[in-house]
């Protein structure tokens, strides 16, 4: 091997581990790179309250988007607005669809937009990563049992 071939070859050789070692093995971060917070989503463990989807879901995730004066829609998921622009209220992409229908999950836009299967729109949250099943079916328990603001 030529001293060029060999420089070359060790050069990528340490190139790789260093990679290999700062890259570490994506334990304790999310689908998109991004640190995990310690317990979960919101630092605790998703249950079918809506207190419970406001603290691990709608404020560490959607409110990066869903607040101030540049909120899509005008949809806010602040603690302070998100109940009352959810629950009974028609989706602005979709004024025959509830975001939040109670008693129907399937048709609540805000589980289709959680499922990516919404007629208009991106799937949320938008650019991923996106909830677990496991985590939606919080969501459409929620629902199910009347979608009350505890």
């Amino acid at each position: 091997m030529s001293p060029i071939a060999l420089c070359r070859s060790l050069l990528c050789a340490a190139l790789a581990a260093c990679l290999s070692a700062c890259a570490g093995n994506g334990m304790g971060l999310d689908q998109g790179g991004r640190p995990l917070p310690p317990g979960g989503l919101g630092g605790g463990v998703l249950t079918a309250d809506f207190n419970s989807i406001q603290q691990n879901v709608f404020t560490p995730i959607c409110t990066v988007c869903h607040s101030g004066s540049n909120a899509p829609h005008g949809l806010h998921l602040d603690a302070a607005n998100s109940y009352d622009q959810l629950v009974g209220v028609p989706s602005v992409e979709q004024p025959t669809i509830l975001r939040v229908a109670i008693g129907d999950p399937d048709g609540s836009y805000i589980i289709q937009k959680l499922e990516g299967t919404a007629a208009v729109g991106a799937r949320m949250p938008f650019g991923g990563p996106y909830l677990t099943q496991a985590q939606i079916d919080q969501f459409k328990s929620w629902i199910n049992a009347g979608a009350a603001n505890n």
